[in-house]
């Protein structure tokens, strides 16, 4: 995944109460009893939260989140009513989320940062923990937990460590933006809560960008660093031209080196964007990425029978390096033929079968994975409104193929919700081969999170 707009991030100081917190209630004593940790009552922060989470009078004081962090996730919840003050909770039975708990041999490859032992059952032992914090080497913790635009549901949680020793350099606080540096410096153990919201957007750039960019400002010839660029380099200097990314980015993908701060775009490229991009577009025409398009291009027959026996053979990759238009409908024309077969010709969840309505539609998109390009097991027979809301993420489909309708995408279009609402809940088709992998409609999942 790539990196995504940061709105808000929220730092906690890991001082005796967030250790009592996440080191869990099997401690005998009730000191360890929390299954959350204490937000602020402030009316700033509330009015602040209410509008990130969309809270409602409706809410009834609690919104169901997920917490994530690479390879894992829990489910939790944002509770802004309760008897003391606000907090974000975990499942009692489950623990505290993995990521801000203790273990004894801490890593980037593992989810904890805090080292420690974690199984304690007496309370001086797990006081003990937190005492041992400094001796171990790793400084000041900090738990944090950042929340992605366009991501109403979601927490990415993260733990660093202030001035650790060169063993945890990891891990360092440094790694984090100044602005969130700062944030960690305003916590203490008497205030231990600190936040901030981010302006951030467009598209975050890549290290070859990045380059390709610092070479188009050096060279007197313009035209030449973009006629030296691949296909797939030179594609994705347009798009990101044509959306630069300003704020802060956050790359959910990587442990604690996932953040980006985009540079303006350079001041020769600014203020002669218009014409970067003609040349660009002369030079690297955009292919369609959306299947139901894709059918109508023009195709090479030659081209197509091609990637039908690379089907056969189970090879699914079409590189961007030789991709053109025609190729893009060559090998569409070749997938579609394998998934609407596998799906019998009706689409899997309205059964029309009218061929004219039908599309074979990408689980993970064109855009994402050379590699599955062809896979047709990466791909659903769709008429064409479900293919469309599948598309751009108003209908999910389950790893057991259950239909799900995401109805704040939905919004309040109520023709539209009375055209998805008999699928919510039911089950897609099963086609005769090639099934849809679950590991594609997770990266579906994850994707439509991620995105408008």
């Amino acid at each position: 995944m790539v990196a995504q707009p940061v709105e808000w991030v929220l730092v906690v100081y890991y001082g005796p109460e967030a250790h009592r917190a996440t080191y869990g209630r099997h401690v005998r004593s009730n000191r360890y009893t929390k299954d959350y940790v204490q937000l602020s009552r402030k009316a700033k922060f509330l009015d602040a939260v209410t509008k990130l989470f969309s809270v409602t009078a409706t809410t009834h004081g609690s919104v169901p989140l997920t917490y994530r962090w690479p390879a894992g996730f829990a489910p939790g919840a944002f509770v802004f009513k309760s008897g003391d003050r606000p907090h974000l909770k975990w499942e009692t039975t489950k623990g505290a989320p993995q990521v801000w708990k203790m273990t004894l041999s801490p890593s980037d490859a593992t989810p904890e940062t805090i080292p420690g032992d974690p199984s304690h059952l007496d309370f001086e032992a797990a006081e003990n923990e937190f005492a041992l914090l400094s001796s171990r080497g790793a400084g000041q913790p900090y738990l944090m937990a950042i929340k992605l635009r366009d991501e109403p549901n979601t927490l990415h949680l993260r733990a660093y460590l202030g001035n650790p020793t060169d063993g945890y350099a990891w891990a360092d606080l440094g790694l984090v933006p100044q602005e969130i540096q700062a944030l960690a410096a305003k916590t203490s153990q008497k205030s231990a809560l600190a936040w901030l919201l981010f302006h951030s957007g467009g598209t975050a750039p890549s290290a070859i960008i990045d380059d390709v960019l610092s070479g188009l400002v050096a060279s007197e010839n313009s035209t030449s660093v973009i006629d030296a660029l691949d296909a797939e380099t030179g594609r994705a200097l347009t798009s990101y031209i044509q959306r630069p990314g300003y704020g802060l980015f956050f790359d959910p993908t990587r442990n604690h080196d996932a953040w980006i701060q985009p540079s303006p775009l350079p001041a020769k490229i600014a203020t002669s964007i218009d014409d970067f991009l003609q040349i660009l577009e002369a030079r690297f025409p955009t292919i369609p990425q959306g299947d139901a398009v894709s059918e109508t291009l023009e195709i090479d027959l030659d081209e197509v029978e091609s990637f039908r026996k690379q089907i056969e053979q189970k090879g699914y990759e079409v590189p961007d390096s030789t991709a053109t238009i025609k190729t893009r409908g060559s090998a569409q024309k070749a997938f579609a033929d394998a998934v609407k077969g596998n799906y019998g010709y009706r689409c899997a969840i309205t059964g029309v079968a009218t061929k004219d309505f039908l599309i074979a539609s990408h689980i993970v998109p064109w855009s994402m994975d050379q590699s599955i390009r062809l896979d047709p097991s990466n791909g659903i027979c769709l008429s064409l409104l479900v293919d469309r809301a599948f598309e751009k993420g108003y209908l999910l489909i389950e790893d057991d193929l259950t239909i799900h309708i995401n109805w704040e995408r939905v919004g309040n279009d109520q023709v539209l919700r009375s055209q998805l609402e008999p699928y919510n809940g039911r089950k897609l088709s099963v086609p005769a081969k090639e099934p849809p992998q679950p590991k594609y409609l997770q990266r579906r999942r994850v994707l439509v999170a991620s995105t408008n």
